[in-house]
């Protein structure tokens, strides 16, 4: 599975806007966000289809989000924020 390159980004350009103005969240390199110092974010390019992980709630591991429609953007960028709510408590 490949790391989604800065032509497939293109595409998501709306939601990387977005992303990047989470607060505690920080894009280190085009499509890599980090959350403090762990990974938080980033993206991959499936035979043409994009998908993000996401780092879990727990903080163990990712979960994977299909990035299809406006909908499933909407939904990452959601579970993002409220993950990221974390770094304020630290």
């Amino acid at each position: 599975m490949a790391r989604a390159d800065a032509e497939a980004l293109k595409t998501l350009a709306p939601l990387l806007r977005q992303l990047r103005e989470i607060k505690g969240v920080k894009e280190k390199t085009p499509g890599i966000f980090y959350g403090r110092n762990d990974a938080f974010i980033h993206f991959h390019d499936e035979a043409g289809v994009l998908f993000a992980d996401l780092k879990k709630a727990g903080g163990a591991g990712f979960d994977r989000y299909p990035l299809a429609t406006p909908a499933e953007q909407r939904k990452l960028l959601d579970d993002a924020k409220l993950r990221a709510r974390r770094f304020d408590d630290e």
